[in-house]
């Protein structure tokens, strides 16, 4: 529902078809991790299907952090931003395609694709508006709440494929 920040969305598909020539295609099982904990962040996984999470062990408990699925680019944001290794880990909550990118070679590109620059600024309201959602749902009291919130804000494909 929330997935793509409307504002932007013409201008995110007009480029897609470059972004995708940027990266290589990559498919994931159920499972798989793509990014651990302790990475730094070399690239990002541009989702074209499936869902992802984004999660910190918490003595031994996992702590999601998002949920992200098509169009979403899945990295370790924070750590991108801060050149720390990552904190998070993400996974794929089903089986999951898109397009694998070096963010070295995002950056070495700004210069011939100026449209990167909205890519980063999409990106980083991606990340806010799943944090801002995550902290919403934290502050509905009851289970119940939080459950319909997460109905009424989430991408349907994130709900119809959340344990």
């Amino acid at each position: 529902m929330f997935n793509i920040t409307p504002k932007i969305q013409v201008e995110i598909n007009e480029y897609l078809p470059v972004l995708q020539s940027l990266g290589e295609r990559r498919t994931f099982k159920k499972g798989d991790v793509i990014f651990r904990a302790g990475d730094r962040p070399y690239h990002l996984l541009y989702l074209t299907e499936g869902v992802v999470k984004s999660y910190y062990l918490s003595n031994g408990k996992e702590v999601i952090l998002r949920l992200m699925s098509k169009n979403s680019a899945a990295f370790g944001y924070s750590s991108f931003i801060t050149g720390a290794p990552s904190q998070e880990t993400i996974e794929c909550v089903q089986a999951c395609e898109g397009v694998w990118i070096s963010l070295k070679e995002l950056d070495d590109k700004k210069q011939e694709y100026p449209w990167l620059y909205v890519m980063r600024v999409y990106m980083a309201e991606q990340h806010y508006l799943s944090m801002e959602r995550r902290l919403i749902m934290l502050h509905h009291k009851s289970l119940e709440q939080r459950y319909r919130y997460f109905l009424d804000v989430m991408d349907d494909e994130v709900v119809e494929n959340t344990p």
